[in-house]
């Protein structure tokens, strides 16, 4: 996981004091460093580099979400606590240790990002240790402006920055993801830099997406869409030439809107380098709205994600839904490597040359054994048509609220071997993965017999 930054206030060389940069804690308090004594510079520059990284949170096997951060801010204060107690042991350990505490910056509140600009204003060498800056924090309308001025300051004097993630909590107020991007793309230096981008539409939608050109080197782009029948639909077109991951999670009704919107980004947007893209939308219950996208990059893609958030219904319960119309999706998709969908067990699989691995979003209950201990996933003899497969992986629906559609990008289905598991543990969120099965642990007594019985299913 990507860590929070503890920064230097000194406006010098000497590196003196380091600033408390938790998300709760009060941004102008500092740490003197210690002078160095002979004890702790015994130890040789490569050991304790490894002792900074092992300290920092792990890269293999965790999941870099800054959705799970935010919800989960006091595991994550604990290893950047201890990893800021490392650096403020002595001079010598602070000159091996800084670097590893502004390598990585996530951004949650936005006091956060106003110490940083200060920071790193004063202090340029501190700058040029950013590799990546994700902000995620909420943002008024009174901030906007604060919050534009404040970011394209540090991009300023982040030579090496090589991500820059805008992904800023916004209220539900019509046309202020239209004001937030406005700003941003006045900016000096923000739209040039940005590599990731995520914003919550919410009316506007034609003119937000008039603005995206100023974001040349854009990879992934995430939008959450809430629109009427009557918002108006982007007709000029739009060339993102570096973007490799398209994520839309659509709010509207109704469903008849879904093509028409489907429509327009289709021959509006031209993404030569799109290898992923994610759908979450209700619609997808009604009809294959999503069609006219996959006949225009499917051909490209290596991952498609087609996902219906689940709804407690008593009238349509989750075992009911219609199944999605897999043989055009997967005759559109000469290429996929990677499927993700929620759909009824057990499911029919066309043929397909290239397909690997298939992840299959479920309701909690449907992933207890003795609910389903007889059904298979893919039945046996279809499994012939798909020459590639490596495996099926069940997602708990549970986790959706957290992690959202990119869960399998965060956990793919091969982190683990045939006969291992990985446990990650948050403080609202414990997360298990078997082979083949992916869950929330603690939620009640049965959940350690969700994996007893995976081999009979598959």
């Amino acid at each position: 996981m990507d860590a929070k930054p503890s920064v230097d206030t000194s406006s010098t060389s000497t590196y003196d004091q380091v600033l408390d940069m938790d998300a709760n804690a009060n941004c102008t308090k500092t740490h003197q460093v210690s002078s160095s004594t002979h004890i702790t510079t015994q130890l040789p520059v490569e050991i304790l580099r490894i002792i900074m990284e092992f300290t920092m949170p792990p890269t293999v096997h965790s999941i870099d979400s800054t959705v799970i951060a935010r919800d989960n801010r006091s595991s994550r204060s604990r290893s950047l606590q201890t990893l800021r107690n490392h650096v403020l042991v002595c001079r010598y350990w602070y000159d091996v240790g800084i670097s590893f505490l502004y390598r990585h910056v996530v951004i949650l509140q936005s006091k956060q990002l106003l110490a940083l600009a200060y920071i790193v204003t004063n202090n340029r060498s501190l700058g040029e240790m950013i590799l990546s800056l994700h902000l995620q924090c909420y943002v008024s309308a009174s901030q906007l402006a604060t919050v534009s001025m404040a970011a394209d300051s540090i991009l300023a004097v982040t030579p090496n920055l090589t991500k820059v993630a805008l992904a800023p909590i916004l209220k539900r107020q019509p046309f202020l993801s239209l004001k937030f991007l406005r700003l941003f793309t006045l900016a000096q230096n923000t739209p040039s830099r940005t590599t990731d981008l995520h914003l919550r539409i919410h009316h506007g939608f034609k003119y937000t997406l008039g603005l995206m050109q100023a974001f040349t080197h854009l990879t992934t782009f995430h939008i959450d869409v809430i629109i009427g029948e009557n918002d108006e639909l982007p007709t000029e077109h739009l060339h993102l030439a570096f973007l490799e991951e398209l994520q839309i999670t659509i709010t509207w009704r109704p469903y008849r809107h879904d093509t028409s919107v489907c429509s327009a980004l289709a021959e509006t947007l031209s993404l030569p380098s799109l290898r992923r893209l994610l759908l979450t939308s209700q619609g997808l219950e009604d009809g294959m709205f999503f069609e006219p996208l996959l006949r225009k990059f499917g051909h490209s893609l290596h991952f498609v994600s087609l996902v219906r958030p689940y709804m407690k219904d008593l009238y349509r319960p989750y075992e009911r839904r219609r199944p999605l119309p897999l043989t055009p999706l997967l005759s559109m998709c000469p290429n996929l490597r990677h499927l993700v969908m929620d759909t009824c067990i057990p499911i029919r699989m066309p043929a397909h040359a290239h397909l690997t691995w298939v992840d299959l979003w479920s309701p909690r209950p449907l992933l207890d054994p003795s609910e389903q201990s007889a059904l298979t996933i893919i039945p046996r003899e279809e499994k012939v048509r798909l020459p590639s497969l490596r495996g099926v992986r069940l997602l708990d629906m549970s986790l959706f609220p957290f992690s959202g559609a990119r869960t399998p990008l965060l956990v793919p289905p091969d982190m683990v071997g045939s006969t291992e598991s990985v446990v990650w543990n948050y403080s609202r969120l414990d997360l298990r993965h078997d082979p083949g099965l992916l869950y929330r642990q603690k939620m009640d007594e049965v959940d350690d017999v969700l994996a007893e019985s995976l081999e009979h299913r598959l």
